[in-house]
């Protein structure tokens, strides 16, 4: 029987979940300890230059344990981060395929693959218990190399998530935001000689998937593409995206008044309601519908 008490209409604020990935001493621990008042489950042991809470697990099962004491309230925190996804992978394997291995558990064919992802998301369902609860949720992964094959064109390298592929793919999607963090890279060397790498030292995060690396910024219509490795600009960021989205509203209402069309006004309104991500695209077309109005009146 359904319950109709469980049925919401409108946005829902909550803090962001989010996954940071890049090269070792990026700054992605420094990134996490800016978030509001972190609790670090701390399997890299990397947090200890930072004033911030941790605990550091040896187990699996004890990763959990302290997950469900946040999500009890045992732990009073408004951020949970776990450092690293890509050492709490070995973790998990050491304990769910004891004297074997992932790819040999149970004679193999992906078997083991299997296994871990279900571990894995008894995990995230814990995660998404804390999240529902008002906390933000803080992954931090390494990054490697990793050959794509392209059915279209030529193959190339790309950046990916330290973990292994399907793995990989179930992170991005439970996450909200999926963060790659770089710094600057010039090449200096005359015109046809080799040229040598070296850097600015500005560490970047960036948010939009391209065919060098994995990034996302879900439900946001105007997010930058690229920040400053730093909490305070990803945090100003949200809050500038969320501010947008009612501007643009407002100047799409401003708009629709001027044009004093009143079917046209319930289709715009239907379809921005409907597609939420296409408010940019609904103000352009609107603005070229006014445009052309102006134009005919003369």
């Amino acid at each position: 029987m359904i319950d109709l008490k469980k049925v919401s209409k409108g946005k829902i604020s909550r803090p962001p979940r989010w996954l940071i990935y890049g090269a070792d001493g990026i700054g992605k621990t420094t990134f996490a300890a800016g978030s509001p008042d972190p609790f670090f489950i701390d399997i890299n042991k990397g947090s200890g230059g930072y004033d911030v809470r941790r605990v550091v697990p040896e187990t699996w099962s004890e990763v959990l344990d302290w997950v469900n004491a946040v999500e009890q309230g045992k732990i009073e925190c408004k951020t949970l981060v776990i450092d690293s996804l890509t050492d709490l992978e070995v973790m998990g394997h050491a304990e769910f395929f004891p004297g074997s291995t992932i790819d040999k558990f149970e004679g193999g064919y992906g078997k083991g693959d299997t296994q871990a992802l279900m571990k894995w998301r008894e995990l995230l369902t814990m995660l998404e218990r804390v999240w529902n609860k008002g906390i933000g949720i803080g992954l931090i992964a390494h990054m490697r190399v990793q050959r794509f094959e392209d059915p279209t064109g030529p193959g190339f390298d790309r950046f990916v998530l330290g973990c292994r592929e399907k793995l990989a793919g179930l992170l991005r999607q439970w996450s909200d935001y999926v963060l790659f963090a770089r710094e600057d890279v010039f090449v200096q060397g005359a015109k046809g000689e080799k040229g040598k790498a070296g850097t600015t030292n500005t560490r970047w995060i960036y948010t939009r998937r391209v065919p060098a690396f994995d990034a996302k910024a879900r439900g946001t219509v105007l997010f930058p593409e690229k920040l400053l490795l730093s909490w305070r600009d990803f945090q100003g960021a949200i809050e500038s995206d969320a501010k947008m989205v009612v501007d643009v509203k407002r100047e799409i209402d401003a708009m629709l008044e001027e044009i004093a069309d009143p079917d046209l006004s319930s289709q715009v309104k239907a379809w921005v309601e409907a597609n939420p991500l296409g408010l940019v695209d609904a103000r352009n077309r609107v603005s070229a519908i006014l445009e052309e109005k102006k134009v005919k009146n003369g």
